[in-house]
């Protein structure tokens, strides 16, 4: 086999290994160690690492620290011969995990592997963990298998990582949706004390902790708070209109009367609305500011009374609140929307529709034979 061909036959194995090939691979494809060394002083291969070449041609890959290491741990299987949770297989965990994953910034000086059964390595930087991962916890990361973002972060807790770099793995695997919060605090709880909360506290204190730690906050953290402050904004804005608070009232009422649904009121409580409506307070130049630029608004909205899109009493409601101020000496401006409010029976009301009372016997004066 000339040089050309020892290339081609090693190029075939290495193609599906990021262009590596161990020396015991090589030498089951016909390619012995003296060809190996002829190949790397011509320089058509590299040696990357004790018993593993690379071919120069093929570039080099990334974390090829990683990938070196994980070969050498079966160096005469092939990649696509190493099934998951064989008794000499491993799988990429702990900080290696992270830096494959692209999760926080935790250090990662060694390349950590965890592997079903005791094993030893001669290779300074390579941290063999003995633990067994289960298939549904292992992902694949560009070739390589690799604990799942919530194993990840439970082998790190289980270690003693560091809070703040934790965090920000967490803070990294939430917002792309790798791991749920729910499903993480079931599974991290145990550790709290460990990372000095208090024996009750739940997984997500703990949670909640190690972000703050890393000075990050979660997706639902952040929309938490989104919600809120446009809360905040939407009280503040309705207690500085009261109109809109009067023609929500209004619509309310009416689809009570109609027993539909609410189009604008549903979304606000009794509560909520009578809160808002306290925070109101006259403003006779600010009422008439906003009859005027209701006044647009009213005639889009009028557009909508054939389609019955809208009760007529929103309608009404409209009229009321656009309608230019009373001139003095003027006939009496007709009933504000709260008077159309007063007026709607409400659900405690005594009397049926056909005029009847709606009390029982003993509450009427009448006795059951």
């Amino acid at each position: 086999m000339d040089r050309a061909e020892q290339v081609a036959v090693l190029s075939g194995a290495a193609a599906d290994q990021w262009g590596l090939v161990t020396a015991a691979q090589a030498k089951d494809l016909g390619v012995n160690g003296v060809q190996l060394l002829r190949l790397t002083e011509v320089g058509l291969l590299s040696n990357v690492g004790r018993g593993v070449y690379q071919l120069t041609a093929a570039g080099v890959p990334t974390h090829l620290e990683v990938k070196v290491a994980w070969l050498r741990l079966q160096p005469k299987q092939f990649l696509w011969d190493r099934p998951v949770g064989a008794p000499d297989s491993g799988v990429v965990s702990h900080a290696s995990a992270c830096q494959l994953l692209d999760l926080g910034d935790i250090p990662a000086p060694n390349v950590e592997i965890s592997v079903p059964r005791r094993r030893t390595t001669t290779e300074p930087f390579v941290r063999l963990r003995t633990a067994q991962v289960p298939p549904a916890e292992v992902t694949t990361v560009d070739g390589l298998p690799v604990t799942t973002a919530m194993r990840t972060i439970t082998d790190l807790l289980h270690t003693g990582a560091d809070g703040g770099h934790v965090g920000g793995v967490v803070a990294d695997a939430e917002r792309r949706d790798l791991i749920t919060v729910d499903d993480l605090a079931k599974r991290v709880q145990p550790f709290a004390r460990k990372y000095g909360l208090k024996t009750s506290a739940t997984g997500y204190d703990l949670i909640y902790h190690l972000v703050a730690q890393a000075g990050e906050s979660l997706r639902r953290q952040e929309v938490d708070r989104a919600s809120r402050e446009g809360f905040d904004q939407a009280v503040h804005l309705l207690a500085e209109r009261p109109d809109l608070v009067e023609l929500m009232w209004v619509t309310r009422a009416a689809a009570r009367r109609r027993n539909t649904p609410s189009p604008i009121a549903s979304a606000l409580g009794p509560a909520l609305m009578e809160s808002i409506r306290r925070l109101s307070q006259p403003n006779p130049a600010m009422e008439e500011a906003m009859r005027k630029a209701l006044v647009p608004f009213a005639e889009s909205v009028r557009a909508m009374q054939h389609a019955a899109v809208l009760p007529p009493s929103t309608f009404k409601a409209l009229e009321q609140v656009t309608a230019p101020p009373p001139t003095p000496g003027g006939t009496n401006p007709s009933p504000g929307p709260s008077d159309a409010e007063d007026s709607a029976p409400s659900s405690g009301d005594d009397q049926e529709s056909d005029g009847t009372s709606s009390q029982g016997p003993e509450e009427s004066g009448t006795q059951a034979n």
